[in-house]
């Protein structure tokens, strides 16, 4: 499929999904092809969610089929499911790795603990607290408010894509023939480690604020702020190429400024 002049080939790749906040918006494809979507098409519980699914299911599928003929390949063939088979095999090695686990780990905790809090509905009321007594004025209460929000939406957007990340960048190097690199090509494992290490780092922050404002909470925040150093320094040592990576358009300032 023939991209438009203005889009960016591959931006999608190699970037964190959250489209809200995102400036390169109106030059990646795959937010053009689902900008367009209806709230029940990305509602999960909705039929018209898996209808959707189904529908470009089936259109990829279609175009898998109209490549393998233009390439020769047989579909049935045997050694193709060898192959899936030893990506399997793969793929479960891969979920003992250190990496992967405190990846799991983290994200589960986390999800678990936002489930259940009610740090924010009591900060929200101590802040009220403080404006009715004078402590603070409105417009110093609306900015804590909205920081404390985006830790939140911070925290709760990476809790589970730092896990996929660090697996797709394991998986690549695991299965990596050096044909990329042979070719001139950036790695792409690479750039799934990069940002990894990206969210990795805004989940740090964000869990930096929360520990100044929940002096409670401080043994569990502390906890996953450890744990996220230590991804962080795992995927360093396992990933050294992974910073110089460049991804299409966030990393290249003069091209696209």
């Amino acid at each position: 499929m023939k991209l438009k002049p203005n889009y960016i080939e591959g931006i999608f790749n190699y970037c964190d999904r959250w489209c809200e906040r995102c400036t390169f918006t109106s030059r990646c494809n795959v937010y053009e092809n689902t900008s367009d979507l209806t709230p029940e098409q990305l509602d999960i519980h909705n039929k018209a969610f898996w209808e959707n699914i189904a529908n470009n299911f089936k259109e990829a599928m279609q175009m898998l089929r109209q490549k393998a003929e233009e390439f020769g390949i047989d579909p049935n063939d045997p050694e193709l499911s060898k192959g899936f088979d030893n990506r399997e095999k793969t793929k479960k090695e891969i979920k003992k790795h250190p990496l992967a686990k405190l990846s799991w780990n983290y994200g589960s905790e986390v999800f678990e603990w936002m489930k259940k809090t009610e740090a924010i509905k009591e900060k929200g009321n101590e802040v009220i607290r403080d404006v009715e007594l004078g402590i603070v004025n409105e417009r110093q209460a609306e900015k804590e408010v909205a920081s404390l929000q985006d830790c939140f939406e911070i925290i709760q957007w990476y809790e589970h894509f730092i896990h996929v990340k660090v697996m797709r960048a394991l998986m690549g190097k695991a299965e990596d023939d050096g044909w990329e690199r042979e070719n001139g090509f950036q790695r792409d494992f690479d750039g799934s480690a990069k940002i990894a290490a990206i969210a990795i780092d805004r989940s740090l922050q964000a869990w930096a604020v929360l520990h100044n404002l929940f002096p409670q909470n401080e043994d569990e925040i502390l906890n996953w702020m450890a744990t996220l150093q230590k991804m962080k320094s795992i995927v360093r040592a396992e990933f050294p190429e992974a910073e110089k990576f460049i991804r299409p358009g966030f990393d290249e300032p003069e091209k696209y400024p």
